[in-house]
């Protein structure tokens, strides 16, 4: 078993090394699965964690779940209720599902969630929370029927977990945005000033525009980037360096 632990954590590091030379994310997606696969994981996802009242799908990076489970997942509302997800905002550090504290008499949502993704072949997994420079949150969660998962692979699938997500990041952001930025400049002149906390009649005065101007560039940078309210897109739009404080 040591020789095997051994040639796992070599091929994580040589995997860590390719990453930085991969541009398709889908090649990303693929490299991560063959590896992890030989500790029982079938399944992934690399995400960014949206507000409890969105949903998680418009928000993933990569995924490799079971055939259905994120339709459901989303039009039940089980991101609200998910333990592993509610566990990633209370830790920087890596855990297994078994390790999430909860109990099913008093969380019967959070259990369903959990007795659901297990009915989708996922009775067992590992995440490892993200949380950067700028405070926003992420997550890498991957999960199989049963997991064999030493502590010191389980270290090398940690620090395999960052990079991948640093290659996630890079790789997607590509996709999303080959031709520059999102937002046009007054959008980001508006939202740059909402992030100091300037009202609207105050942007409004220092852009020389009226009121009803500010709310539509507000109103179209939260069309452009998915979020519902000011404060998410001035957040979204930090995380997404099209604003900078």
């Amino acid at each position: 078993m040591a020789d095997a632990d051994d040639a796992f954590i070599h091929q994580a590091f040589d995997l860590i090394d390719g990453l930085e030379g991969l541009s398709d994310p889908l090649d990303v997606q693929k490299t991560i699965l063959d590896l992890v696969a030989r500790c029982g994981f079938s399944y992934f996802a690399i995400t960014r964690l949206p507000q409890p009242s969105e949903r998680l799908g418009p928000n993933l990076l990569l995924n490799v779940w079971p055939e259905g489970w994120l339709s459901h997942y989303d039009r039940v509302g089980h991101y609200r209720y998910d333990p592993v997800v509610r566990h990633c905002f209370r830790t920087t550090e890596p855990f297994a599902w078994s390790e999430v504290p909860y109990e099913a008499a008093v969380a019967p949502q959070a259990h369903r969630v959990m007795e659901e993704a297990r009915e989708h072949g996922m009775g067992a997994g590992f995440c490892v929370p993200i949380h950067d420079a700028h405070g926003f949150q992420g997550g890498i969660s991957l999960a199989g029927e049963r997991i064999e998962m030493p502590p010191r692979v389980r270290r090398a699938i940690h620090l395999l977990g960052l990079y991948a997500w640093s290659a996630a990041t890079r790789t997607t952001a590509r996709r999303r945005k080959p031709t520059g930025r999102l937002l046009s400049a007054r959008e980001r002149d508006v939202l740059s000033w909402a992030a100091q906390g300037r009202t609207r009649e105050e942007i409004a005065d220092l852009l020389g525009v009226s009121s009803e101007t500010v709310a539509t560039h507000l109103r179209n940078a939260r069309s452009k980037i998915g979020t519902r309210n000011t404060t998410h897109t001035v957040i979204e739009a930090l995380r997404l360096r099209e604003i900078v404080l």
